[in-house]
């Protein structure tokens, strides 16, 4: 067993991942990762996928995969000259002979010309008809207002000056008796006491809030505010291997799920929970059915989920 193999090994073996939870992880064959462990590199199809499934293979397990090929570049054969195997012959594309081309193009300038000479020419057009219609129609409706507003003022129909004072004074009222004065008051007293108070709107509850709080490539942490529901979603789009655990340390899903699986946890007794995905790309997350934006570069990641009830 090389270093770099011994070292993949144990980094495995500290997740807590057997070989075919990281076969279903990378949907990379067990055999090939074995052959890896063992340095047998000769076993694998090429320089090309050799360098590939060791990277794939040291995300999985929480290494950093470009660091690893660098650390580790004398052991590991190189792909500079490696071809991947098997390819489909590529048909090959008879040159086009430049005189030809240049002759077709130079057949084809002088008609693109005009017709484009002709689009500008009818945009011109364009533009100074709908502006003038436009002077045009304010024009008209400047003058009509005018007009409207000069009859007005000279209709003989207006009322005089007189008659609008007289009609904007208000009728004194007769005199009443000192007794139904005193009634209406003490009526008026009585509704303005009976008149309900009005009770003051209530605020309205503050809406739920995820946002993301920290995080870097491989690793996130979001908070959830202004609820007191904490319930997790899980529905896999394809294979991945999956890690839910509690602020209690309770394993809530500890497996690989299958494409179209779905998977639902009422996590409000908890404070916070971690997320391990082993392959972003194929799980959508969702809190109280809000779906998370998680990363997808690279394909390993682990999101906090923390909940922070409402007082």
């Amino acid at each position: 067993m090389t270093e770099l193999g011994q070292r993949l090994k144990e980094a495995r073996n500290d997740k807590g991942l057997s070989i075919e939870e990281v076969q279903s992880i990378t949907k990379i064959q067990k055999r090939y990762l074995h052959a890896i462990e063992e340095g047998n590199y000769e076993l694998l199809p090429g320089n090309f996928y050799t360098r590939a499934f060791i990277k794939n293979y040291a995300e999985a397990v929480g290494l950093g995969g470009e660091e690893l090929l660098e650390e580790y570049a004398s052991e590991i054969p190189k792909a500079s000259t490696d071809v991947p195997e098997n390819l489909p012959p590529r048909k090959m594309r008879r040159p086009t002979s430049p005189s030809k081309t240049a002759s077709k193009w130079s057949s084809v300038f002088p008609s693109v010309l005009v017709v484009l000479v002709l689009v500008g020419v009818a945009a011109i057009i364009w533009f100074v008809v709908q502006n003038g219609d436009e002077k045009t129609n304010q024009t008209a409706t400047t003058n009509q207002v005018e007009e409207q507003v000069s009859s007005d003022e000279n209709s003989s129909n207006a009322p005089s000056s007189d008659e609008v004072s007289n009609s904007a004074k208000p009728e004194e009222p007769a005199d009443q008796p000192e007794e139904e004065a005193k009634d209406q008051s003490s009526d008026e007293e009585k509704s303005s006491e009976e008149k309900p108070e009005e009770e003051p709107e209530e605020e309205p509850e503050p809406e739920m809030a995820i946002k993301k709080v920290d995080g870097n490539s491989s690793s996130s942490t979001y908070e959830l505010s202004n609820t007191d529901k904490y319930e997790v979603k899980l529905e896999a789009k394809g294979g991945s291997w999956v890690a839910l655990t509690g602020a209690s340390d309770k394993k809530y899903v500890y497996k690989s799920l299958k494409k179209g699986e779905k998977i639902t946890h009422d996590l409000t007794s908890e404070s916070s929970a971690s997320l391990r995905l082993g392959s972003s790309p194929n799980v959508s997350v969702f809190v109280n059915g809000e779906k998370i934006d998680i990363p997808t570069e690279p394909v390993v990641q682990n999101v906090t989920l923390n909940l922070k009830k409402s007082e």
